[in-house]
């Protein structure tokens, strides 16, 4: 009997890295982002309310759950067993600003992206909207390449045993 070594163990254990660096970048993003608008909801809602895209009654709920949303996916992102789920979540989330931001942009219309909330204001620019877009793709990792080496990830897949020669 021939025992093979093979880089798929080395292949294997690097995704799961980058996956979870992925879901760890994202995460803390998500709670920087959050915690500002959860203390100041006044301020995101007028900030929500100047890129001219949700009805008027609806600014107020967005400021409220918006934020809560990205602190509940910061969480799920550090615990292995919710991290492809709140990565998809974040994905779609980031895609959606970057979305928001290219409008606001394309209509010539000037206003603070509310991102950050209120402490870290910035203008709404084309790098912002690129930020969100790598954001973004950064989130999207942990949904194609899941970090199935992390103890108490679960992995859709089911294991295969490896051939030998």
């Amino acid at each position: 009997m021939t025992i093979r070594t093979t880089t798929t163990g080395t292949r294997a254990s690097t995704r799961a890295l980058i996956s979870s660096a992925c879901c760890v970048i994202i995460g803390v993003v998500f709670m920087v982002a959050a915690l500002p608008k959860l203390l100041d909801p006044g301020s995101f809602a007028a900030d929500i309310q100047n890129y001219r895209v949700l009805p008027e009654r609806w600014v107020g709920h967005a400021a409220l759950y918006v934020p809560a949303l990205e602190l509940v996916v910061a969480l799920a992102l550090l615990l292995p067993r919710y991290q492809r789920g709140a990565a998809c979540l974040a994905t779609l989330m980031l895609f959606g600003f970057a979305v928001a931001m290219a409008q606001a942009r394309l209509r010539g219309i000037d206003l603070s992206c509310g991102c950050f909330g209120a402490a870290f204001e910035s203008k709404v620019s084309w790098w912002t909207v690129a930020r969100s877009g790598i954001l973004s793709v950064i989130a999207a990792i942990p949904v194609v390449a899941p970090p199935t080496l992390i103890p108490g990830a679960r992995s859709s897949r089911p294991s295969r045993p490896s051939p030998v020669n």
